[in-house]
This record gives structure tokens, sequence and C-alpha cells, in this order.
């Protein structure tokens, strides 16, 4: 049985496999497998000493969002020109305009996923 007792990185040893990573042209997942580290953790490494460089400030890292029953699914509903909608405020919501088409969002909803449908839809434009 082996056991691998995790340790603390300073941001110097992230920098370095950072470079290492970067150097290597392998896939984020790829590395963080090899050098026994998570990817999303790399990711935010790789980002969070960018921000360092540029100065700007401070982010969290990443941490895995506690899941309960209500907060499980979070839905966002696309209306596209000329359909119909009841009104983003007569649910409590917000209407959201991107690449021609309403999002209506509702409390609760998911920002990851926001940021995705804009992008695409945007990007499909």
């Amino acid at each position: 049985m082996v056991v691998r007792m995790q340790t603390r990185k300073s941001a110097a040893q992230w920098g370095e496999l950072i470079s290492a990573w970067e150097a290597s042209g392998l896939a984020a997942a790829v590395f963080a497998s090899e050098h026994g580290v998570a990817e999303p953790t790399l990711r935010w490494w790789k980002t969070e000493l960018a921000r360092r460089a540029r100065k700007e400030p401070w982010r969290r890292s990443p941490r895995r969002p506690s899941v309960t029953r209500a907060s499980a699914v979070a839905l966002a509903r696309v209306v596209r020109p000329g359909e119909e909608s009841v009104s983003a405020g007569a649910r409590g919501g917000v209407a959201v305009l991107a690449g021609g088409a309403r999002i209506v969002v509702e409390h609760g909803f998911d920002g990851r996923l926001l940021r995705e449908v804009v992008r695409a839809l945007e990007e499909a434009r």
C-alpha cells in the first residue's frame, strides 16, 4: 500500500511546476496526473501567478462547492428573439442579452454555466 502525503508548495515551487508544464507541451490533466497534483489547482496557480505578475487583487483558490439538494441544479432559460416569455421581473429573475438571445437568469443560477452559455452565444454570431 502506497500512502502519499500531501505537502504544500510555495508560490516559487508552483512557478517551477507551471514552467515545466508549459515546456512539456502536455495537456493539463496529463501533466497534473504525472506530477501528483489536481488539474484545477495546476490551472489556478497558472492564473494566480500571472495575476501576481500583473499585481491584480487576490482570488480564492479552487474549492469544491458543497452541493445541497436545493443548489444541485440551477437553470437558465434562453429566449430567442420573437419567442414569448414571462418577463424576468414577474418570476424574480433578471434578463441578460447576449449574442442576440435574451437569457432569463433566476435566483441561484450557476455563474460558470452562464459564462459558458454567453461565450457560446457570442462565438456563434
